[in-house]
C-alpha cells in the first residue's frame, strides 16, 4: 500500500497515491483518476482496495485553499455530513435512493512550509452507461431518443424513487440544499432503472450554524427563495421540496421550471404565484398531453410545492409525491421496460461498445456460505437466498438479515426483484415474501402449505407462475392470476425443474432434467394447462434460463456448454468452444447474451453468435449461480458468494 505521504505527481497532488483507512486499517483507496471539481472539492474515481475485495469509490477531497480558508470548519462540516448520512446505512436493506456514504477522513498535503489536513468523503460510485450517469444527461438522451421526455411510467419511478430518498434525508437530520437534475445520478436501463440522490457539497445538518460566509448557495431555478440574499425565512425539509418539484417537472417535459439565470431573477419569478403549465411543453409524453385532467392536477401539485412561503408547501417529500403519482402510474414499483424506451433504443441503435473493459473482484469466493439464488439492483447491492437464511450484499460487504416471524424457521429458495428497494422471496410453507427497508410481509400464500416454493417468474397481481416442489409429487407449476390460484401443474416425466422465464403473456419458458437423466424443457401455457416439450441438446440437463418479452427472445444454458434459443417460432442450438457446463445466462436490454460456468464468463453480441470467454480464473472453484446484465455492465456471483464485476467505459459517458 503506498504511503499517502509519497511525492506527489506534477499532474495530480493525488492520482496514483493510496489513501488508507482510518477506520480500517487494513483498507485503502487507490486513487485512479480525477473525474470533476467543483468550488469545494475534487472528485477522483477511486478503488477501494481490503481484504473483503474491491469496490469502485468516488473520493471527494476537500480543496487546500477551502480549508485554509475556514480553518477547521470543513473538517466539522464533512464529519458531520459523514455521520448523519452514515445512519442512512443502519437499516437493511440499504437506502438505495441515496449514494451511498462508504468512509471519511483527512490526508496530510503540503502547500509550502505548511502541512494541511485536508477532509475526504469516499461514496458510492455510480456508472449510468450510454444514456449517461446523471438525471439532466438521460432526459436529454430520452428527447434524442425518443421525441419527449420522461413518460408517465418512467417519471413514476423517479419520483417514487426521488421522494423515498429525501425523506430519509431529511429523517437523519440533513437538509441537501442544491437538488437538481445534475445531483441526481442514475444507473441501469428500462426496468431497472435507478434515481439516486448525490452531491451535498452545500448540505447541512438541521441546526448547525457553520457557513462559509453569507453568500447565497443553490442553483437558479431550483433554489428555494428562503436560501436567497436578504430572506429571513428558515431552511429546512420544505426548501427540498421545493427543489423536487423543480425537478419533477424537468424530467417531464426537458425545461425548466423557472428559467432562470440568476437567483435575484428566480427570487422574482417564484413570488408571482403565476406557474407555466405542463401543456405548453412541447417534449411533455403524449399519454399526459391526452390527458387534461392529469395535467391540472399535476399542475396544481407543482404550484403548492414551489409556494413561496414554506408552510405552503406539502411538508414531507411523500406527500408531494403522493399527489403526482395516482396521475403518471399507480404502480411506481413496477419493473416494466417502456415501449417509447425501447423503440428510442433500436432506433438509435446504440449498443454500448466499449474501448476498456475493467473487471474486479468485488468480494473474494470461498466463503462457507451456500448461495441458492439471488437479486439484483443495478447499483450492484444483492439480496440472497442462502443456507444461513437472507443476507444482503450491499457492494462492499455481506450482512445477514435479521430473522422476521413470517419466515418462522421456514427456509427460503430464490429471490426476485419487486423494485430497486424491493425483493420478493420464495420459501417453504407455500409463502411468497416481500422484503424491503420497512420490513418483511407475506405477499401470498399456497392453498396447500405443505409445497415449497422454490422460483417465481411473472406479476403477482396480475399473471406469475411459481415453480413447487412437494414429497411424493413431480415438480409443480402453481399458477397465481388476480391474486387467485389455479389446481397446481403436475409436470410428470421430469425429475427437476431448474429455472423458468416468462416467454409472452400467456407462456412460460420451463427448463430442468427428466426421470432419464437428461435435458428438458417445454413451453408451458398455464390457461390452457398445457405442455409443449422442446427439442434439447444431448446433455445432462438445462440448469439455467432467461427471456426479453419485448425481443421474443428466450435462452437456456446447460452441460457440456449447451445454449438453447427460441427466437419466435424459431428453435436453435449451440455450444461454448470448451464445453463447460453453464450454469446461468442473462441478457441485457440490447439482447447481448451472457453466460457463465465455473470461474469463466463468457459473452455473444446474440443468443446464438459466436461466444467467447471473457474472463478465467481457475482460482474460483464454485459454480456462478446468478448473472445480472445491463447495458454495458456485469455482476456474477457464484456459490459460495464471491461477487465479479464487469463494467465497459465508454468515452462519451460522462463519469460521476
Amino acid at each position: 500500500m503506498t504511503d499517502s505521504n509519497a511525492p506527489l505527481t506534477a499532474e495530480d497532488a493525488f492520482i496514483g497515491r493510496t489513501i488508507p483507512s482510518e477506520v480500517r486499517p487494513d483498507v485503502g483507496y487507490r486513487i485512479e483518476r480525477l473525474i470533476g471539481q467543483g468550488g469545494t472539492a475534487r472528485a477522483y474515481y477511486a478503488i477501494r482496495v481490503g481484504p473483503d475485495g474491491q469496490q469502485p469509490v468516488v473520493m471527494k477531497i476537500i480543496l487546500p485553499q477551502i480549508v485554509r480558508a475556514s480553518n477547521q470548519t470543513a473538517a466539522m462540516v464533512i464529519q458531520k455530513e459523514a455521520v448523519a448520512l452514515g445512519r442512512l446505512n443502519e437499516r437493511i436493506p440499504r437506502c438505495p435512493f441515496v449514494v451511498r456514504f462508504i468512509d471519511t477522513g483527512v490526508v496530510p498535503y503540503s502547500v509550502g512550509y505548511q502541512v494541511l489536513s485536508l477532509p475526504w468523503l469516499a461514496m458510492e460510485y455510480v456508472n449510468g452507461g450510454i444514456e449517461g450517469s446523471a438525471l439532466d444527461e438521460r432526459i436529454i438522451y430520452s428527447i434524442n431518443a425518443t421525441g419527449y421526455a420522461f413518460d408517465s411510467e418512467r417519471a413514476a419511478r423517479a419520483v417514487h424513487a426521488l421522494s423515498s430518498g429525501l425523506d430519509e434525508i431529511h429523517a437523519v437530520g440533513v437538509v441537501h440544499r442544491d437538488l437538481t437534475p445534475a445531483n441526481v445520478l442514475c444507473c441501469g436501463s428500462g426496468g431497472t432503472e435507478m434515481f439516486k440522490i448525490s452531491d451535498f457539497g452545500i448540505a447541512r445538518p438541521v441546526g448547525l450554524a457553520v457557513t462559509f460566509g453569507n453568500v447565497a448557495v443553490g442553483t437558479p431555478g431550483y433554489v428555494a427563495p428562503e436560501q436567497t440574499l436578504g430572506t429571513q425565512l428558515p431552511v429546512g425539509p420544505h426548501t427540498d421540496i421545493f427543489a423536487l418539484a423543480a425537478v419533477i417537472y424537468c424530467l417531464l417535459t426537458g425545461t425548466h421550471y423557472f428559467d432562470a439565470r440568476t437567483t435575484v431573477e428566480a427570487y422574482q419569478e417564484i413570488k408571482n404565484p403565476k406557474r407555466r403549465s405542463l401543456r405548453d411543453a412541447p417534449k411533455l409524453c403524449p399519454e399526459l398531453r391526452d390527458n387534461p385532467a392529469a395535467v391540472q392536477a399535476l399542475d396544481a401539485a407543482f404550484a403548492r410545492a414551489t409556494a413561496f412561503e414554506p408552510e405552503d408547501r406539502p411538508a414531507t417529500a411523500k406527500l408531494l409525491a403522493d399527489s403526482l403519482l395516482p396521475w403518471l402510474n399507480d404502480q411506481p414499483r413496477s419493473v416494466h421496460v417502456s415501449t417509447r424506451w425501447l423503440d428510442g433504443v433500436e432506433k438509435l441503435n446504440l449498443s454500448p461498445s466499449s474501448i476498456e473493459r475493467s473487471w474486479l473482484v468485488r468480494h473474494p469466493p470461498g466463503d462457507d456460505r451456500v448461495v441458492l439464488g439471488a437479486a439484483w439492483n443495478a447499483d450492484g447491492q444483492c439480496l440472497s437466498a442462502t443456507t444461513r437464511g437472507l443476507e444482503y450484499f450491499d457492494g462492499v460487504g455481506w450482512s445477514t438479515l435479521p430473522p422476521a416471524d413470517c419466515f418462522a424457521d421456514r427456509q427460503c429458495f430464490n429471490v426476485k426483484q419487486l423494485s430497486s428497494a424491493n425483493w420478493l422471496v420464495t420459501a417453504a410453507g407455500a409463502r411468497l415474501i416481500e422484503v424491503s427497508r420497512q420490513g418483511t410481509t407475506v405477499l401470498a400464500e399456497g392453498p396447500d402449505r405443505q409445497i415449497e416454493f422454490l422460483d417465481i417468474e411473472g406479476e403477482l397481481e396480475d399473471f406469475a407462475v411459481v415453480v413447487g416442489r412437494a414429497s411424493g409429487r413431480p415438480p409443480l407449476l402453481c399458477t397465481l392470476i388476480g391474486k387467485r390460484w389455479l389446481k397446481p401443474y403436475e409436470v410428470n416425466d421430469v425429475a427437476h425443474i431448474s429455472a423458468l422465464s416468462r416467454l409472452a403473456d400467456d407462456r412460460w419458458l420451463v427448463v430442468g432434467r427428466d426421470r432419464s437423466s437428461r435435458a428438458w424443457a417445454g413451453l408451458y401455457e398455464p390457461l390452457e394447462l398445457r405442455m409443449t416439450n422442446l427439442p434439447v441438446p444431448l446433455t445432462r440437463a438445462l440448469l439455467g434460463c432467461v427471456s426479453r418479452q419485448h425481443k421474443n427472445i428466450a435462452v437456456a444454458v446447460g452441460g457440456n456448454g449447451s445454449i438453447l434459443s427460441l427466437e419466435g417460432q424459431q428453435v436453435g442450438a449451440s455450444v461454448v468452444p470448451d464445453q463447460s457446463d453453464l450454469t446461468v445466462v442473462d441478457l441485457d436490454l440490447a439482447g447481448e447474451l451472457w453466460a457463465a460456468s465455473t470461474g469463466r464468463i463468457y459473452f455473444a453480441k446474440e443468443p446464438l453468435g459466436h461466444i467467447k470467454c471473457l474472463w478465467h480464473d481457475p482460482s474460483w472453484t464454485a459454480p456462478f449461480v446468478s448473472l445480472h446484465a445491463e447495458m454495458g455492465h456485469l455482476l456474477a456471483m457464484s456459490v459460495d458468494g464471491g461477487v465479479l464485476e464487469c463494467r465497459n467505459f465508454m468515452p462519451e459517458v460522462a463519469e460521476r
